[in-house]
């Protein structure tokens, strides 16, 4: 596909619906509701100028991207992962909802998500000695640092940003703050002692280089991608559908 066209986008919308009409049982690990509701959203922002304009991004400079044949279905499924992705933190620990921010327009929870997303197995610096630090240049922050920063990753590669996929107030909250990533660690911090003792275990228990930290984020990472594929494949069913029914229409049958 050249160019992502108006019959590409409809392909796209009709996932959503389609989604609804797939069996639970198909799979275990994903919620099918939960995936068409983040997949009608992601479709509705992703190609909407409006939903970047919240963001206050150079619209031309979208436009280029969104011309690139393989940059509208890889933002879609960029969108869904980390939509799917936030929705299962929020699920697990639900009174991130009323934590406030640590910056105006720049949730607490939205940090936990993609921090959560963005460590991996290897994660090897504790958090949790950075915290107690509270030196955000110090090696001990040196991951969560590297973490805010792919956080809050927008100029090259929007698409890949967790905040501007799930957040955009993050996105302008971002912009505003001279010294970006620090700054930002700082404001965290800061927020994470607001938290009371109880909710502020449970986060590490998420975000810790432990091992049981590492499985569960694991297991949330391995949820979302399998959600992500369950619309791939929903999604070129229906693409596979659509082409049967031309085909049928020139036989005319």
């Amino acid at each position: 596909m050249k160019n992502f066209t108006v019959k590409g986008l409809i392909t796209l919308l009709v996932t959503s619906s389609a989604l609804l009409l797939t069996p639970m049982k198909s799979d275990a690990q994903v919620n099918i509701n939960r995936l068409a509701q983040v997949a009608k959203s992601c479709q509705e922002d992703i190609f909407s100028s409006n939903y970047y304009k919240r963001m206050r991004f150079d619209r031309n400079s979208i436009n280029q991207y969104l011309k690139n044949s393989y940059i509208p279905e890889q933002a879609i499924s960029y969108c869904i992962h980390d939509r799917y992705h936030y929705s299962l933190v929020l699920t697990k620990y639900p009174w991130l909802n009323s934590t406030g921010e640590i910056l105006p327009g720049y949730p607490g929870s939205v940090v936990v998500g993609a921090l959560a997303n963005v460590f991996d197995s290897s994660h090897t610096t504790s958090i949790l000695d950075c915290i107690a630090n509270q030196d955000v240049s110090s090696q001990e922050c040196s991951e969560t640092r590297f973490g805010i920063s792919k956080v809050n990753s927008f100029i090259n590669y929007w698409y890949e940003s967790y905040a501007v996929n799930v957040c955009p107030s993050c996105v302008v909250a971002h912009n505003e703050v001279s010294g970006s990533r620090e700054e930002i660690l700082k404001a965290f911090i800061k927020w994470f002692f607001t938290l009371d003792k109880a909710q502020r275990r449970e986060l590490i228990s998420l975000l810790g280089d432990g091992d049981e930290a590492q499985e569960l984020r694991l297991v949330i990472r391995g949820e979302a991608n399998t959600a992500v594929n369950k619309y791939s494949e929903v999604r070129q069913g229906v693409e596979e559908q659509e082409q049967e029914r031309r085909r049928q229409e020139v036989l005319g049958n």
